[in-house]
């Protein structure tokens, strides 16, 4: 009886704290998009508005999260008139997929 609450118990503590692992995407955004995208997503001189643009607000999360992992440089550069591409490698696949659900979500509000 006792190793069966001590069981239980530390699955509810291994679940809860694993609630608290979970990446935030508000918070990413405002640590590592914000600067170019702007806090609000309404783009500025070194990055495109992500507030209302079609490829976030009716894009698919996996290639939204595509362009987060591997970014968009060269030929794959996708707006002329921003200076530089999208660099790669800025978040893990974790945080890619948070950001994309910010994104999508409360970014869009």
């Amino acid at each position: 009886m006792i190793r069966q609450t001590l069981l239980i118990g530390l699955m509810i503590l291994f679940l809860t704290a694993q609630a608290g692992w979970a990446a935030d995407g508000a918070k990413l955004y405002a640590e590592k998009c914000a600067a170019c995208h702007g806090a609000k997503g309404e783009g500025g001189p070194t990055g495109p508005a992500l507030k209302g643009n079609p490829f976030i607000t009716r894009g698919k999360p996996v290639d939204i999260k595509k362009v987060l992992l591997e970014g968009r440089q060269g030929p794959d550069k996708k707006y002329p008139n921003i200076p530089v591409g999208m660099p790669k490698g800025l978040v893990s696949d974790a945080e890619a997929d948070a950001l994309v659900k910010h994104m999508q979500g409360d970014l869009q509000k």
